[in-house]
């Protein structure tokens, strides 16, 4: 078993913590979770326009990259636990630049673009939220919620700059461009800000002979895994990624088909993107101080009073309000998970229950990012599609009401 130092269960602030958050707060800016997931939209009308596909054929790719993910997050789990955070994420950070890098040469074939999209999870297995959110947990223990939501806020303004960029670039130099651009950013911003701040809190000492006690040194996976607060976790994680991917990648193209001009489709997922930051930092606020389920209760019933109302049409300004309500959940819901598998499971096994919940969570992504899309083909209209994502939401917020009291605080 694994036990923690003496004296280190009620940890507060240390430089150390905040210059990891810091760097985690960058490195996860630009990142495969801002790059090749909440990016992926505003790609999808020039592909679609410069090869002739389908949008189906298109948004497919976000439905490959969460079914690699749903792979990728358990070997990134144990990678994490065996090695810690900061080699894996040195190591991943150069080849996901180069693989983001290939699109700018990458051939007019469908089949080249579904495999390039399978590679880049896999080269950057080491920069999904897991490690970085996991070396920050290892510093904070009273202001973990609030640690862990700044550390994720920088997706929401990766979420609100990248599309910025990416469609500057679009405009000016076309999109295979657009996709170096984003490389050169993935690399240079965050590699030289991990070497100098990341760090984890040293690496737990194994305890010989008895078990140390479970308030320190928190649960195996295996035996998590046979209590029902895990299997709550990953039903309301599987439901929140149906709704996370269709609703990132479908919402400029589905705001086109209502008619919203180009710049103010942006403008809305800039928007979206700043809400994510703020319910990133918010929530991670609140989860401090109130029961960090009824948090996502309230968040998730937002954003399917959301998808309702952008399934009834899109005009005027209540596009606003419904990017910001679905940017809440968003921003919302990894800065819960980091949150509750510290607080029920603590950090043993932290990296594979991540990786398995992340997993789970992707795979839903996998199935929504395919269903809207296709749901829009087969009706001629995103509406079917959004109440079934509202009625995932509303279910998603059943199960988060029936989670029991911390197991350690």
């Amino acid at each position: 078993m694994i036990a923690d130092p003496p004296g280190q269960q009620r940890r507060g602030v240390t430089s150390e913590g905040v210059w990891t958050t810091i760097a985690a707060m960058i490195g996860l800016s630009f990142g495969p979770s801002t790059i090749a997931v909440l990016g992926f939209g505003v790609f999808i009308r020039p592909i679609e326009m410069a090869f002739g596909w389908t949008r189906t054929q298109v948004s497919l790719a976000s439905t490959i990259i969460s079914c690699m993910i749903v792979l990728v997050s358990p070997l990134q789990g144990i990678l994490t636990d065996r090695f810690g955070s900061k080699p894996i994420i040195l190591a991943s950070i150069p080849v996901f630049s180069a693989g983001v890098a290939g699109f700018y040469f990458m051939p007019a074939r469908l089949s080249a673009f579904y495999l390039m999209w399978a590679v880049i999870p896999v080269l950057g297995v080491g920069l999904w939220p897991l490690g970085y959110l996991r070396a920050v947990s290892s510093w904070f223990d009273r202001r973990l919620g609030l640690a862990v939501g700044i550390a994720n806020a920088e997706i929401g303004i990766g979420s609100a700059l990248v599309p910025l960029i990416a469609g500057m670039l679009i405009a000016r130099h076309g999109w295979r461009f657009a996709y170096l651009g984003l490389a050169v950013i993935a690399l240079v911003i965050p590699l030289p800000v991990t070497v100098l701040a990341l760090k984890e809190r040293r690496k737990l000492q194994r305890v010989s002979g008895a078990a140390a006690p479970p308030a320190i040194d928190g649960l195996a996976f295996r035996a998590a895994a046979h209590t029902g607060t895990f299997w709550l976790l990953a039903a309301a994680y599987f439901l929140l990624g149906i709704t996370n991917t269709a609703l990132i990648t479908q919402q400029i193209p589905l705001l086109k088909d209502a008619g919203v001009a180009s710049e103010r489709a942006a403008l809305v997922q800039s928007t979206f993107g700043v809400a994510m930051m703020f319910g990133r930092i918010g929530t991670g606020y609140l989860i401090d101080r109130i029961f960090a389920p009824f948090v996502m209760v309230a968040v998730t019933i937002g954003a399917a009073v959301a998808c309702s109302i952008y399934a009834n049409g899109v005009n005027g300004t209540v596009i606003f309000l419904c990017a910001s309500l679905i940017g809440l959940v968003l921003g919302a819901e990894f800065d819960v998970l980091a949150f509750l598998i510290k607080r029920y499971f603590g950090m043993f096994a932290y990296g594979k229950i991540y990786g398995t919940v992340f997993a789970i969570f992707q795979f839903g992504c996998g199935l929504g990012a395919a269903f809207l899309p296709m749901s829009r083909g087969k009706f001629g209209s995103y509406t079917p599609g959004l109440y079934s994502l509202a009625v995932c939401l509303v279910l998603s917020a059943c199960v988060f009401c029936h989670f029991p009291p911390y197991r350690r605080i």
